[in-house]
């Protein structure tokens, strides 16, 4: 079975686990903030992190019912 290869200057959305703090060319970023970083630079983020879909994020202006 062939794998799809995937392009190391994709674009892709990195968001920080709830109550964890991940690090990226000396700059930290907080509790579920979301990162956009090139898929070949993944490997230098360090902390608690998950690859998401960026349509599937909520608006942080919109206002909960």
């Amino acid at each position: 079975m062939a794998t799809k290869k995937q392009d190391p200057d994709e674009v892709i959305c990195l968001q920080v686990k709830p109550g964890g703090t991940a690090i990226y060319k000396d700059h930290a970023y907080g509790d579920r903030a979301t990162l956009q970083v090139r898929r070949g630079d993944r490997g230098q983020v360090t902390g608690p992190v998950e690859e998401v879909d960026p349509n599937a994020l909520p608006d942080v202006g919109a206002r909960a019912a």
